[in-house]
């Protein structure tokens, strides 16, 4: 979803297929994201999240000013948690402090 740009997201003038292609997509995602909520499973991995080795998977580490340092500032994968238990955790990128 977030690799359709903002500005065309809602523009069903300009871009109709897109706009229409887009919605779709994100309303298959909440119900399909409410299913699974519904029965334990929930995704988790945010930017901004304190990196925590146990339900995350850091794949690099890079330099953010605008950043605070261990925490996540990238997202490659979501992660899924049933029941308060990993199933797959949250591919992320790690800021690290400047030099």
């Amino acid at each position: 979803l977030d690799a359709v740009p903002e500005e065309l997201r809602h523009d069903h003038e300009n871009n109709a297929v897109l706009a229409n292609l887009y919605e779709g997509i994100s309303m298959t995602d909440d119900g399909l994201n409410k299913a699974f909520a519904k029965n334990g499973l929930k995704k988790f991995g945010a930017k901004g999240d304190k990196f925590d080795p146990n339900i995350h998977e850091a794949l690099f580490e890079y330099p953010d000013p605008e950043g605070v340092p261990g925490n996540v500032g990238q997202v490659m994968k979501a992660g899924f948690m049933l029941n308060d238990r990993v199933v797959r955790p949250a591919e992320v990128g790690v800021v690290k402090a400047a030099p």
